[in-house]
């Protein structure tokens, strides 16, 4: 679809192509404001095979109009959703000089690199602080109920100035339409998905902190927690079951709060969460205190260069506070030098001072309470103690002799300042940046599925009937076994009762659906795996033909109104099914 220089996309002048995804690509473009002023913009262009379904067209422009209401520091602006003469869909968004933290993360991996802690804290008290004026988003009807759907590395990007900015909103909750039939659409990166968005329920915000847990956890070990299954069903049913490492059994020696804050954020159930983003970004700010870590404007610069290209090769990351260079890996708590001292120069830019420049790393404050006695603080109080013992002596001998001698008091002793040394962490590569160029392909377990949003009618919940008690013999209490949880099947059919007459679902998977099987239903070939058709409610065999001329057959019973999946797992011939 890629759209020539000179090309006009509603009021915007297309420049260069900057980046290609499944569903939109990202161009440069110049907006012509009054008095000859032109402005430089993104302008994202959904692909004209999803524009064209009416589903479609309707929620991205919905939904991406009520996102240009967003103001806030770590939101890329939206100026404009649109349809352009030609029917393609576009949003014009602020453009960001930077890259997404899934290209940072990947070239500092390369080079042996990653984030330091204080830029894994700050990645999320800002993600977080993002994600609160998206989820607490008013309109004129009221609560605007927005949520991101999409919330992962590709979708963060970092500027040359070490700001952080959520971006893509709108497509996500657009491809999950549920009226959408088109099939293959993008619903968003699975390895990021959270429990109830994978089994298409109903999404709030607690669904967007699931996704950010995931992208802590991606950026500080590297992997997500279920990049260890092989196919999308073993990670399907880690991600429902809550079977996954936690991350400091992956990746050990970050500060304990870090840790605290992603498991809860990566709870299954949705109330063993966070319940919002506030109270997500105030568990951080208060585990980084613990951990006595800088966190300021300055917590992510240094990670791109001037130009926008990550750095790699050395360079010095400025602090977060002014007067304070990024130091070495080893950090020592020293004595406080002479307020007359000449200080250390302090790092200006990435690219000065090259003799002095030191892999990313962590910046600790020492506790408040452990400043240890300086030099000079022993020098003042003993000239204090003698200013004293000389103005007494001088007062004594003002007034008259004495009978008793004039006693000085002698210096207090000199204390030793002591030198502790703080945690010793691994050299490190310097920082990296963003010049406008396509992205490269999405890491391994990183692909996308298609998710349908189901809406269920709440239960009516029967009267309770209260039974008499039974007074009866005391018995010694006998002890319970927990049952093991049982995985959703469908609902036995009784013999003596027909399934009532209606419309089903029938879904079929075979392995990883990557080889040439034939599904056979009611003798009728349907083709290969994966399928997902509406059928009549009924009883049907289904057979699977696999690629080396096995065959196996299983029964299954479509309710009405009910969704049936049957999965097959070739290695051992052994099927599963549940119903939903």
């Amino acid at each position: 679809m890629s759209l020539e220089p000179g090309t006009r996309v509603g009021r915007y002048t297309i420049s260069r192509l900057v980046a290609q995804g499944g569903m939109a690509e990202v161009y440069r473009a110049e907006q012509d404001l009054t008095g000859g002023i032109v402005r430089p913009v993104a302008v994202k262009v959904i692909r004209p095979e999803y524009s064209e379904s009416a589903d479609f067209r309707e929620m991205f422009l919905d939904e991406a109009r009520t996102a240009c209401t967003l103001s806030h520091p770590n939101i890329v602006h939206i100026y404009e959703v649109g349809e352009s003469e030609d029917g393609l869909l576009y949003m014009a968004m602020e453009l960001v000089a930077g890259e997404t933290l899934a290209t940072v993360n990947r070239t500092l991996r390369t080079h042996d690199e990653r984030f330091s802690d204080e830029a894994l804290f700050s990645i999320g008290i800002l993600c977080c602080s993002a994600l609160d004026a998206v989820h607490a988003l008013k309109v004129e009807s009221g609560h605007a109920n927005l949520v991101h759907r999409d919330v992962s590395p590709h979708n963060l990007l970092l500027s040359t100035s070490g700001s952080l900015k959520l971006i893509d909103f709108g497509i996500a909750k657009a491809a999950t339409n549920r009226n959408l039939t088109m099939p293959g659409v993008t619903k968003g990166k699975a390895g990021y998905f959270s429990p109830e968005q994978a089994m298409g329920k109903k999404l709030d915000g607690r669904s967007d902190l699931f996704s950010l847990g995931v992208t802590l956890y991606k950026l500080a070990s590297g992997g997500t927690p279920f990049d260890e299954h092989k196919n999308h069903g073993e990670r399907h049913a880690a991600l429902v079951r809550g079977q996954w490492k936690n991350l400091e059994e992956v990746y050990p020696g970050l500060p304990d709060g870090f840790y605290e804050v992603v498991k809860r954020s990566l709870g299954v159930k949705q109330e063993d969460r966070y319940q919002t983003a506030r109270e997500m970004r105030e568990a951080l700010e208060r585990a980084a205190f613990d951990a006595h870590i800088r966190i300021g404007q300055s917590s992510l610069m240094g990670y791109l260069d001037d130009d926008g290209e990550v750095t790699a090769e050395g360079g010095s990351r400025m602090s977060a506070f002014p007067g304070i260079s990024a130091g070495p890996s080893i950090t020592i708590r020293a004595p406080v030098t002479s307020p007359m001292a000449t200080p250390a120069p302090q790092a200006s830019s990435v690219r000065s001072l090259p003799a002095q420049r030191q892999r990313h790393s962590t910046e600790r404050l020492p506790p408040l309470n452990e400043a240890p006695p300086s030099k000079n603080r022993g020098l003042l109080i003993g000239a204090f103690a003698l200013a004293v013992a000389l103005g007494v002596g001088a007062t004594v001998a003002l007034l008259g002799p004495s009978s008793e001698p004039l006693v000085v008091a002698p210096p207090p002793p000199r204390v030793e300042p002591k030198v502790v040394a703080a945690r010793v962490d691994p050299p490190r590569d310097p920082p990296l940046l963003f010049a406008e160029k396509i992205q490269p392909p999405i890491d391994a377990g990183e692909e996308t599925i298609e998710v349908e949003e189901v809406v269920r009618p709440t239960p009516t919940l029967k009267p309770k009937v209260i039974k008499p008690k039974v007074v009866s013999a005391v018995k010694p209490p006998v002890e319970k076994t927990e049952k093991p949880q049982k995985v959703d099947a469908p609902p036995p059919v009784p013999k003596d009762e027909p399934i009532p007459e209606g419309t089903g679902k029938l879904v079929i998977s075979v392995g990883d659906n990557t080889a040439r099987h034939i599904i056979t239903v009611q003798g009728e070939e349907w083709g290969t795996p994966p399928m997902n058709r509406k059928v009549s409610s009924g009883l049907y065999k289904v057979q699977v033909k696999l690629e080396n001329g096995t065959v196996t057959t299983f029964k299954a019973a479509v309710m009405p109104d009910k969704t049936t999946v049957l999965t097959l797992d070739p290695a051992n011939l052994r099927w599963s099914s549940r119903s939903q």
